[in-house]
């Protein structure tokens, strides 16, 4: 059942753009050819600009990005009702707002750059089990439609309905929310990537970045790779859990987190992407209607929280007593899935901060020097809407579009070395 790569990677487009050799200056350099990394290439491609992006992997997409569930759904990493209480309305409602523009990005970007076969309509169904969970799932049902969004809580019976599969008598009913997507992890970064080199990209793979410092006569920004050196004028680090290797002072606020995920075989039913026990299970399906389910990190001492990631790698060690059991969970929710086959398992690297937001923004105290890391599993929904607009801050615009609870200056501080 252990698999080396993910369905993504194993059934996704081959990368065909070639590679730049590493210049002695850019303009602006881009760490990481990941979706985040792929896609601001593209917008500032886009504004006429022409990035280099740095990528240790031979291809795009061969870290986390190819190897997540593929949900481009909407919301935070908190339900939304939480989420008001926490950061309070404003700023909660921004944080769910990006999400809906970056559907409406995602779409938008599909169509123009032909890679709408990359993309499939969806819903997403947050199940509840217990009476507290139920409770919170009806509250933010409440709170996003005062906000004008779709959402409605639905009782077991209705649920099932939606959900197109039998859902068992512990399910107490569900939080709707529609109009949602689901992508082709690999086909849709790396058609990004191939857009981004049309319009004026270019891209250096098999090029590890080791340190970013002040360039000598504060020139720029000084690149070290195993490959040479590249004075940039700004730097976007979008490494996710990586990130703290060349922002070191960033150590203490990125959590390393393995999550894993295991794929069935085909069935002959659909249903929309689910969650249940706040997100900590969770799943979807693939075109080929192949069923995926991941999470449970739970069941697991830290939580897989705090893992060691190894240099060189794109993921950690698999558990494979954790896939046995997201294996035995998914008949148990869904009956029709009994004796379905898992043909496939296999392991990423999630990047979590302290309050369960991103870091996206300037690096305090410098010039030049951008974040854009640490999505808590969530950076598909955020995939076009934060390197657009960080694309914006960079070429000297407002970038509005960011939430503001997402300013690295809330660890770092203004006096950041």
């Amino acid at each position: 059942m252990n698999s080396p790569d993910s369905c993504w990677l194993d059934t996704g487009p081959h990368w065909t753009g070639g590679r730049t050799p590493l210049p002695a200056r850019t303009g602006i350099a881009v760490l990481g050819a990941g979706v985040m990394g792929s896609t601001l290439a593209y917008w500032l491609g886009r504004a006429g600009q022409q990035p280099l992006v740095l990528e240790r992997n031979p291809s795009p997409a061969m870290g986390s990005s190819g190897r997540n569930a593929g949900r481009m759904i909407q919301g935070g990493n908190a339900q939304h009702a939480l989420a008001v209480e926490k950061f309070g309305h404003a700023e909660a409602l921004a944080i769910y707002r990006a999400t809906l523009v970056n559907r409406d990005l995602m779409r938008e970007v599909t169509a123009r750059e032909g890679l709408d076969a990359a993309r499939v309509p969806t819903a997403k169904l947050d199940l509840a089990d217990s009476e507290d969970e139920a409770l919170e799932l009806k509250r933010t049902a409440e709170a996003l439609r005062a906000d004008g969004i779709d959402a409605e809580w639905l009782d077991l019976p209705e649920a099932r309905e939606v959900f197109g599969a039998t859902l068992p008598d512990t399910v107490l009913g569900g939080l709707h929310r529609p109009d949602q997507d689901a992508v082709h992890s690999v086909a849709y970064v790396r058609g990004i990537a191939a857009a981004a080199q049309r319009h004026g990209a270019r891209f250096s793979f098999g090029v590890t970045v080791t340190s970013v410092e002040r360039a000598p006569g504060d020139d720029g920004w000084l690149v070290t790779t195993d490959a040479g050196q590249v004075v940039a004028e700004q730097v976007v680090v979008a490494l996710n859990a990586w990130t703290p290797r060349v922002i070191p002072e960033l150590a203490p606020f990125i959590t390393p987190v393995r999550g894993q995920l295991v794929q069935t075989a085909p069935v002959p039913f659909r249903i929309p992407q689910w969650g249940l026990d706040r997100g900590l299970v969770y799943g979807g399906q693939t075109p080929d209607g192949s069923l995926l389910i991941g999470g449970l990190r739970n069941t697991v001492p830290g939580r897989d929280e705090g893992i060691e990631v190894p240099p060189g790698s794109n993921t950690p060690a698999f558990d494979q007593p954790l896939a046995d059991r997201l294996a035995a969970v998914l008949p148990a929710l869904v009956p029709e899935a009994a004796g379905v086959p898992v043909t496939r398992a296999w392991s990423g690297v999630m990047a979590f901060t302290p309050d369960r937001c991103p870091l996206v923004g300037a690096r305090p105290g410098t010039e030049g020097l951008w974040v854009m890391a640490a999505f808590n599993g969530h950076g598909m929904p955020y995939s076009q809407v934060v390197p657009q607009q960080l694309a914006e801050r960079i070429l000297g615009g407002r970038g509005d579009g960011i939430p503001a609870a997402f300013d690295p200056a809330r660890f770092l501080g203004a006096g950041a070395p």
